[in-house]
């Protein structure tokens, strides 16, 4: 909280400032200076005299020393995602509304834009094999190929999400290539950070980080399950295993992959590309056996392993060259299993789930829960009453709604989840 500041000048005026959580000026204020919501300040003017310009200037002045101190400040923003088009029918198209200055950054893409003030940007994922980096033989891709455009406003500034680790034995240097019609401009960056590159912009159209073909560090990377219900007289489930570099937005992959359901779990770990990979599946066999990792940044996403999976659950993993684990094991569940799962250990879950109102928070947020159902877990005295309560929603509500429900928890309490699957099953 900051404290009350009072700003006297020869002419007899005074400013008072108090911090807020409400993020926006005054109406009188922020109509005059459009950058300064973003500080989360409340100002109140008054002026005595009869020289207002020196009080609009000391506005000024305080409001620069302020963006000095908070413009780092990164607000997370969920885009909308546009209306297909038959050239994106096969990708998702994005847009933002900026409602003031700041900076931004895409829970989906991870992109940060640096906006000079209120403005709409719309971008989305283009294809490398449409622009290739021609006579640029020693150079490839290191990220997504982001096509951009500012309806509305100016952007400053642009963090593209890379995936390197950066340690003192990898100092790989990463260049963006900037598409603009058959030219391609190459720029350094500004500035790196652990999980950025950050760009000055003066033109927009295609962006995207490059790097020398002879770097083969590890890299952060994703393995993502997506898997598929095969009809017939058996219950069975194909399963996809992709491995990606970590700035693949998984929403690009389920829009690739729209007939498969994405399984949600702890997908991060290292990679190198170029490096052989095999997969640990027990009781079931993958094909192939092994396979290199390369570093894909679509349009097709294909699956690295797949199999074909009749037991109820079964665990996988993954592994190197020399059998070390890189990834997992995981528990993976079919569809069917999860709801299952929450119907069988319901004993254990009323005594030991401890997060039930950050669980109904999610269920309700998505309107699996009606309101009035919230508001009986949430006065209830202790979580294995609220447990209870859940359960009598989980019962009614259906598969659905336990499936998500196993998903919140195995987020929340990974651990217990582990435990009861690794358990002795029930007869």
């Amino acid at each position: 909280m900051f404290p009350y500041v009072f700003l006297h000048s020869p002419d007899d005026f005074s400013i008072h400032l108090q911090c807020t959580k409400k993020n926006k000026l005054s109406e009188n204020v922020c109509s005059n200076f459009p950058h300064c919501p973003e500080l989360g300040l409340i100002s109140q003017l008054s002026v005595q005299g009869e020289n207002p310009g020196i009080c609009t200037l000391t506005i000024v002045l305080l409001y620069c020393f302020f963006f000095q101190q908070f413009s780092a400040v990164t607000e997370v923003f969920v885009p909308e995602i546009a209306e297909n088009t038959s050239e994106t029918k096969n990708r998702n198209s994005y847009r933002f509304q900026c409602p003031y200055a700041g900076q931004f950054q895409c829970k989906f893409t991870s992109l940060v834009f640096e906006m000079e003030g209120k403005g709409e940007v719309q971008y989305n994922l283009d294809s490398w094999y449409c622009h290739p980096l021609d006579g640029l033989s020693q150079m490839q891709p290191a990220g997504p190929l982001y096509n951009i455009c500012c309806i509305e406003g100016s952007i400053t500034h642009l963090h593209l999400p890379h995936c390197e680790i950066l340690t003192e034995g990898n100092q790989t240097e990463l260049l963006v290539a900037h598409f603009a019609g058959d030219n391609i401009e190459i720029l350094k960056p500004l500035k790196m950070t652990e999980t950025h590159v950050i760009i000055s912009v003066e033109g927009l159209s295609l962006f995207a980080i490059i790097k020398n073909i002879f770097y083969s560090n590890n890299i952060s990377a994703q393995v993502l399950l997506f898997y598929e219900e095969i009809t017939g007289k058996q219950s069975k489930v194909k399963l996809l295993i992709h491995l990606l570099p970590r700035n693949v937005p998984v929403e690009e992959v389920e829009k690739r992959h729209k007939h498969s359901t994405y399984y949600e779990t702890s997908s991060m770990c290292k990679l190198t590309p170029g490096s052989k990979y095999r997969l640990y599946c027990d009781p079931c066999v993958c094909q192939p056996k092994a396979a290199t990792f390369d570093c894909d940044y679509g349009p097709n996403y294909h699956a690295t392993f797949a199999m074909i999976i009749e037991a109820e659950r079964i665990k996988v993993g993954l592994l190197d060259e020399d059998d070390v684990k890189v990834w997992g094991p995981e528990d993976f569940l079919p569809s069917g299993k999860r709801a299952e799962f929450v119907d069988e250990h319901r004993t254990e879950l009323i005594q030991r789930v401890s997060c039930v109102l950050e669980l109904a928070d999610s269920l309700q947020s998505q309107k699996m829960i009606t309101r009035e159902m919230y508001n009986r877990i949430d006065a209830a005295e202790t979580s294995q009453k609220q447990m209870r309560i859940m359960y009598e929603t989980l019962q009614s509500a259906g598969v659905v709604v336990k499936e998500e429900f196993y998903k919140e928890l195995k987020k929340k309490q990974p651990f217990l989840v582990k435990e009861l699957e690794s358990g002795p099953r029930r007869a």
